[in-house]
C-alpha cells in the first residue's frame, strides 16, 4: 500500500463521514488542544466526543462493543479527571502539573499490564478481531495514560504518545486511513504536550523558589 493509497483513503473517509463522526472528531481534536494547553476544557469537550462516539459504536452496522467498553472507561476517567483538576485545597490551590511518584508509576504500569493481558485474552479467545496484540496494547496504554492525565501527571503524554503511535499501524492494517491520519496528528500533539507541560512544571517550581 503506497502513500497515495493512504491519501485516497483519508479523502474517502472524509467524504463518507457522517455528521456524528465529524462532531466526534471535532470534539476529540479540541479536547487534545485543551489538554496541551493544560485547560480543564479537555474534559467537557472530551466527554461530548465520547458520548457521540458511543452513539456511533452501538449502531447495528458497527457494533463495536470493545470500543464501547473502552469509551465508558474514558467517560468515567474524564469525570474523575474533571473533579481532580477543579478540586481545590483549603488554600484554594488547584491540582498542579507534576511528575509521577514511584508509586504512581507502578500503579500506571499495573493498569497497563493487567488490561493488556485481559484484553489480549478476550480479543484472541473470542476472535473479535485479527490484531489482538496491537488492539489490546493500544487500549491498555490509552487507559493508563488517561489515569495519569486525570491526575495531571506529565508522563501521561508519553503513555498517550506510545498508544497513538502503535494505533497507526493498527488502523493501517484495518484500512481506516482517516483514523490513521488522526493518530499521526495525535502523536505530534502528544510530544508537544509533553514539552509544554514540562515548561509549566518548571515555571511552577521557579515560582515556589
Amino acid at each position: 500500500m503506497s502513500i497515495y493509497d493512504v491519501y485516497e483513503g483519508v479523502l474517502q473517509g472524509i467524504e463518507n463521514m457522517s455528521w456524528a463522526e465529524g462532531l466526534a472528531v471535532f470534539f476529540a481534536i479540541v479536547s487534545v488542544f485543551a489538554s496541551k494547553a493544560n485547560s480543564v476544557w479537555v474534559y467537557p469537550t472530551g466527554i461530548a466526543g465520547i458520548l457521540i462516539s458511543i452513539s456511533i459504536f452501538v449502531q447495528e452496522e458497527y457494533r463495536l462493543y470493545p470500543d464501547i467498553g473502552l469509551s465508558l472507561y474514558y467517560l468515567v476517567m474524564s469525570v474523575y479527571g474533571w473533579y481532580v483538576w477543579t478540586r481545590k485545597d483549603r488554600q484554594q490551590h488547584e491540582t498542579p502539573v507534576s511528575w509521577c511518584s514511584r508509586k504512581e508509576l507502578l500503579t500506571a504500569g499495573l493498569i497497563f499490564a493487567v488490561l493488556w493481558a485481559v484484553l489480549y485474552w478476550w480479543l484472541s479467545t473470542y476472535k473479535i478481531n485479527n490484531v489482538p496484540g496491537l488492539d489490546s496494547f493500544c487500549s491498555a496504554m490509552g487507559c493508563s495514560g488517561m489515569w495519569l492525565l486525570a491526575r495531571r501527571k506529565i508522563e501521561n503524554w508519553l503513555a498517550l504518545l506510545i498508544a497513538d503511535a502503535v494505533a497507526i499501524p493498527l488502523f493501517f492494517i484495518k484500512k481506516l486511513m482517516l483514523f490513521c491520519a488522526l493518530n499521526i496528528f495525535y502523536v505530534v500533539i502528544a510530544w508537544l504536550g509533553f514539552l509544554a507541560w514540562k515548561k509549566i512544571r518548571e515555571k511552577q517550581m521557579a515560582a515556589v523558589c
